[in-house]
């Protein structure tokens, strides 16, 4: 998708996206915590988590499904955290 942009707006555009960057890099940071703290917890990576979650080799218990969230939302947020950082880039 292109966008219109004046050349006098670019840069307030830039450092809203970098702003932006920033926020996301943080939200990310916390959500790897809370990820690390479920793996030291359980003893399992996210990666062998994940397979025996979604196979239903794993109980339905509330941290199980609030692990699965955060990986869910970091593969979000690090999308995001991309297209972003490309956009900076560009300009």
């Amino acid at each position: 998708m292109n966008v219109a942009i004046a050349d006098d707006a670019i840069p307030v555009v830039k450092e809203s996206i970098q702003k932006e960057v920033v926020l996301l890099e943080s939200k990310k940071h916390l959500v790897e915590t809370e990820i690390q703290e479920f793996e030291e917890k359980y003893h399992l990576k996210s990666a062998e988590f994940l397979v025996k979650f979604e196979s239903g080799d794993l109980s339905d218990s509330q941290n199980f499904f609030e692990w699965w969230g955060l990986l869910t939302g970091l593969k979000k947020l690090e999308d995001n955290l991309n297209k972003a950082r490309a956009v900076v880039a560009y300009w």
